[in-house]
C-alpha cells in the first residue's frame, strides 16, 4: 500500500464514529435536518402514504414532486408544518397537505400555503387629519 492510499477499513474508531453520526443524523428536530435528510424522510413518508392509501405510481410520483417543490419553496421548513417524530425518525403528518379524490377515482394532492396577513393603514388624503398624530395634513 502506498503512502497516498488510506484503508479506512482498518481504522475501527473512525468507522465507529461515522456509524454513530449516521445513526444520530435523523434524531434532530425537523427544522434542524439538512435538506438531503429531509428529502429522504419525505420519500419515506410518500412510501408510507402510498401503501396505506394504495396509491398508483403516478399519484405517488405527483405527491413526491409536490413535497419536493414545497420544500424548495420553504413551505415545509417549520416544525408547525411538519410533525416529525425524532425518536422514530419519521414524519407523522404534514399539516397543510390535503388529499382530494376526483370523480374518476384518482387522488389529487394540494399543499395549502399559509399567507401572512399584512394590514395597511389607510392614509387620509386631502384636508383631513393624520391617523397617527391627529394633526392637520
Amino acid at each position: 500500500m502506498s503512502a497516498n492510499q488510506i484503508d479506512f477499513g482498518l481504522n475501527v474508531p473512525l468507522e465507529e464514529m461515522i456509524a454513530t453520526e449516521a445513526g444520530s443524523a435523523y434524531k434532530k428536530p425537523w427544522h434542524r435536518l439538512e435538506r438531503g435528510l429531509r428529502l429522504n424522510r419525505l420519500r419515506m413518508f410518500v412510501e408510507d402514504i402510498s401503501t396505506k392509501r394504495s396509491l398508483k405510481a403516478e399519484e405517488k410520483e405527483a405527491l413526491l414532486q409536490l413535497l419536493m417543490k414545497s420544500l424548495d419553496k420553504k413551505l415545509l421548513n417549520s416544525k408547525t408544518a411538519v410533525e416529525y417524530d425524532q425518536e422514530e425518525q419519521v414524519i407523522k403528518e404534514i399539516k397543510p397537505l390535503i388529499m382530494h379524490q376526483a370523480a374518476n377515482g384518482t387522488v389529487l394532492f394540494q399543499l395549502l400555503e399559509k399567507r401572512n396577513a399584512v394590514t395597511f393603514r389607510k392614509r387620509v388624503t386631502g384636508g383631513g387629519t393624520s391617523t397617527t398624530t391627529g394633526e392637520q395634513v
